[in-house]
């Protein structure tokens, strides 16, 4: 086993977000945005109407679709929506250490996560990580999420890989651990604050206290 797949948000980074606080709102009103709340979340489940089952939209199309930009302002837009937002974003104790010495131990590592293209490219750049990873597969950009087996599937032919050859880092019991159990891939699974509560959830094959408990388990792994 020598390639190592990873969740980003809640695994590797602690982010807090706020769309729903009249400051957040009030913000975009300064920028220039002239759709409400309301109409955001009502344009996206328009957006979900339209995907299959297991299906992510692309809010880029959303914001598109809200303001009439396109090009790089519509780039600069959602940037400014995710920057309004933003409460906290930062990564976890150890995640940098976690890359640099599975990389060095020869693993091959993939980030694979539910996540907006035009948030999370600048994230990745912010944090640090963007040159950490072989492959960097995100859902907004396949069209499909976490736990589809179809999102896996799509980053496997991508980057020719197969389930048995690799192993997922996650930290949500019914995306992460569900969805690679899935596709016959085990998952070590991590606890953290953003992990969700479930009454009946798959069994991890792995469980880590931290990153740095995960680094003793993946380094026995490869």
């Amino acid at each position: 086993m020598r390639n190592i797949l990873f969740d980003l948000y809640g695994t590797l980074a602690d982010i807090r977000t706020d769309e729903a606080s009249p400051s957040f709102w009030e913000r975009l009103r300064e920028r220039g945005a002239a759709f409400t709340r309301e109409e955001y979340l009502a344009r996206c489940r328009e957006e979900e109407k339209c995907l299959p089952n297991g299906g992510e939209i692309d809010l880029l199309r959303v914001f598109s679709a809200l303001t009439g930009y396109s090009g790089e302002k519509l780039s600069e837009f959602a940037r400014f929506f995710r920057e309004a937002s933003l409460l906290r974003l930062k990564l976890f104790p150890y995640a940098i250490e976690l890359l640099t010495a599975l990389h060095a131990a020869g693993a091959h590592l993939y980030l694979f996560s539910n996540a907006q293209a035009c948030f999370t490219r600048e994230e990745l750049r912010i944090l640090g990580l963007q040159h950490r990873f072989d492959g960097i597969l995100l859902s907004s950009e396949a069209g499909v999420k976490k736990p589809s087996a179809a999102f896996f599937e799509y980053g496997f032919r991508q980057f020719g890989l197969t389930a048995g050859e690799c192993i997922y880092v996650g930290n949500d019991l019914a995306d992460d651990v569900g969805g690679a159990h899935g596709v016959g891939m085990r998952c070590l699974y991590l606890q953290t604050e953003q992990s969700g509560n479930y009454p009946d959830p798959p069994a991890p094959d792995f469980r880590a206290q931290d990153l740095k408990d995960a680094l003793k388990i993946l380094t026995a792994l490869l």
